[in-house]
């Protein structure tokens, strides 16, 4: 289904999938208040949203974004591109990142996360699951009640004040060591 933007709150629950392939709107920054669904819902970039992006399945940000509020999912949020948010995320399955990610508050993740290229956060990190870093990690703190891994030689994390991780801290040299 093909999806077209308009000015204001972009609610998903009515539509399949929040897919937005149009070729009139390649190149063009799309602008919205905020964005909710019930289900899981596929995003694509550049977009700015004004408020927050809330999904009761997983968000998919595909291409670049900047979110002046919250990003809360209560499932995986998949980014494939560069994403702004200026408060806190939340997600209650498992973040891939793929990409940059900056977030000015605090993030909580109740599954696994999984850096492939640069994730910041202002404020702190708490992740249930394992943390696996191919790539730069950077946060004022991290709570890992997992372990936290780095892969490769040029991956590393940054921690400016505490840092608690329940699990083992290890360092793989490379991708297929096990």
């Amino acid at each position: 289904m093909m999806l077209t933007f308009s000015n204001g709150d972009v609610d998903y629950n009515m539509q399949d999938h929040a897919i937005d392939t149009s070729a009139a709107n390649a190149g063009v920054i799309k602008k919205k208040r905020s964005i909710k669904s019930n289900t899981s819902i596929h995003l694509n970039g550049p977009m700015e949203v004004d408020g927050s992006v809330k999904s009761g399945g997983s968000v998919s940000f595909l291409g670049d974004f900047s979110v002046r509020d919250k990003i809360e999912a209560y499932g995986n949020i998949d980014v494939s591109g560069n994403v702004t948010c200026q408060d806190k995320i939340k997600c209650f399955g498992n973040m891939d990142i793929a990409g940059y990610v900056f977030c000015g508050g605090k993030v909580k993740i109740f599954g696994k996360l999984t850096v492939n290229g640069h994730f910041e956060v202002y404020d702190n990190i708490e992740v249930w699951g394992a943390v696996v870093i191919q790539g730069y990690l950077k946060c004022k703190s991290l709570t890992a009640y997992a372990s936290v891994t780095t892969v490769g030689d040029d991956s590393y994390y940054e921690v400016d004040e505490s840092e608690t991780v329940w699990g083992a801290k290890m360092v793989r040299r490379t991708e297929h060591e096990a």
